[in-house]
């Protein structure tokens, strides 16, 4: 690594970091921001190339042998970073990935032999509860996340900051017509798709995991739309005696995940 000095918070070489909280413009950049010293590592270590990094000055030594050289390294100092992120920040360093292109399921799972599971989001739309899905997927060897058009970016700050990266290593397959890809998947792949409802429907526990499997995940509001009910193979619920009358969808998927985990 190969520190480089910067003090006009207005160089153009920080233009991707400046007024993050503001302007969330890195979607339609064609690139992407991660927080902290771990998420700047696991992008180093990701399929995603490392457009740069920015480090504060107290940090320049702990990253020192973790940044190959050839990754531009920017130095600031750090009593400055709160004025060029635009909102208070602690964590010391940033990088900045280069999106890739949208993966196609064929090509990451069209070849596929033996089992498969799936994560399906038609609509979550909160970016934390995405987050703390793409980590248990990868932490329950999930092959991947199927995400309606309405869901947050998988490679939002908020996004990769609560997945702690796992949003880097699962494979998220982005559609406008999420039942069409997922009845394609259905007749090419023999993936089974089962709805996650509060309502009656058969307890999970007594489900015992078909070999390739889809868990449809509903909204924060309204549950799984009728139409993914009535698509999948069946309903599961989660048995809960108690007086609540439903879980967030993040812990929903935490209990589920681990029950249909690849055995």
């Amino acid at each position: 690594m190969t520190p480089i000095p910067i003090h006009d918070l207005d160089d153009p070489r920080l233009a991707v970091y400046r007024s993050l909280k503001a302007t969330n413009a890195t979607r339609d950049l064609g690139c992407f921001v991660v927080e902290g010293e771990k998420l700047v590592e696991r992008l180093l270590a990701s399929r995603f190339p490392t457009e740069s990094v920015l480090l504060t000055d107290r940090h320049v030594d702990r990253l020192r042998t973790t940044i190959p050289e050839g990754v531009p390294t920017y130095v600031i100092p750090a009593q400055r970073i709160h004025d060029l992120v635009g909102y208070s920040f602690h964590r010391g360093a940033m990088a900045c990935g280069r999106r890739l292109p949208a993966p196609d399921w064929r090509a990451l799972w069209g070849a596929a032999t033996g089992p498969l599971r799936f994560v399906v989001c038609p609509q979550v739309s909160n970016p934390e509860n995405l987050g703390s899905i793409a980590r248990l997927a990868d932490a329950f060897a999930f092959d991947g996340i199927l995400a309606g058009a309405s869901c947050p970016d998988a490679l939002s700050r908020r996004v990769l900051r609560v997945s702690m990266g796992s949003a880097l290593r699962v494979p998220v397959a982005r559609s406008g017509d999420l039942l069409s890809l997922a009845a394609e998947m259905k007749r090419d792949l023999g993936v089974e798709f089962l709805a996650a409802v509060a309502e009656e429907a058969t307890p999970f526990e007594a489900v015992s995991p078909p070999e390739r499997l889809g868990i449809v995940l509903g909204d924060e509001d309204r549950g799984v739309d009728p139409a993914w009910v009535a698509f999948g193979s069946g309903s599961v619920t989660i048995p809960m005696p108690g007086k609540a009358s439903s879980l967030n969808v993040s812990t929903a998927a935490a209990i589920l995940l681990y029950h249909f985990r690849r055995r």
